[in-house]
């Protein structure tokens, strides 16, 4: 039977010790190394390992599979290309089924191009807002934000777009406050 004497144990543990330290630092440093860490101040698709990108698109805010709000995201723009006077809107999908899966957070109206500024516009907006119209009664559809709405006041542009930034999430809560003025 073979002793091992107190010295040699000691400096085992030390060792040990050692290296578990070292493993944590180099862990610790592994994290803090960012792109202008790298040589030529980028990552390309072969410095990553197999899997890297399915372990990416799951990084970000808390959500769905640990995505953040906007993965799926789709930005629709209706293009009324003979211009437009009136009401006009643009949905997030399509198709209704579809559509219907998505809250538009962000949206708007061009009437007249670029090139255009700074000369007089016919086209004033009036309303400006998330939903889907229903053109038989020339109201918005109740419940449904899955697109936008722009309402003209009537005057005539050339050209007019209407586009919509959509989120695929029908659970964003409407707070509404009415205002005594």
């Amino acid at each position: 039977m073979r002793f091992i004497n107190r010295k040699t144990l000691a400096i085992a543990g030390a060792a040990a010790a050692l290296v578990a330290v070292g493993s944590t630092g180099t862990a610790v440093a592994g994290s803090l190394i960012g792109s202008a860490d790298i040589k030529d101040g980028a990552v390309h698709g072969v410095d990553l390992s197999k899997g890297i990108n399915a372990k990416l698109a799951k990084t970000g805010a808390p959500g769905k599979d640990g995505r953040d709000g906007t993965f799926g995201a789709v930005y629709g723009v209706a293009n009324y290309v003979n211009g437009g006077a009136g009401d006009a809107t643009v949905a997030c999908a399509d198709d209704e089924t579809t559509s219907k899966k998505y809250t538009a957070i962000a949206g708007g109206v061009q009437a007249g191009g670029v090139q255009s500024m700074g000369q007089t516009s016919e086209f004033d907006v009036a309303g400006s807002f998330p939903g889907r119209m229903d053109w038989n009664t020339g109201q918005p559809k109740a419940g449904r934000l899955d697109g936008w709405i722009v309402l003209g006041s009537g005057g005539w542009s050339d050209t007019l777009k209407v586009w919509a930034l959509c989120v695929p999430t029908t659970s964003i809560a409407v707070q509404q406050v009415d205002i005594d003025n």
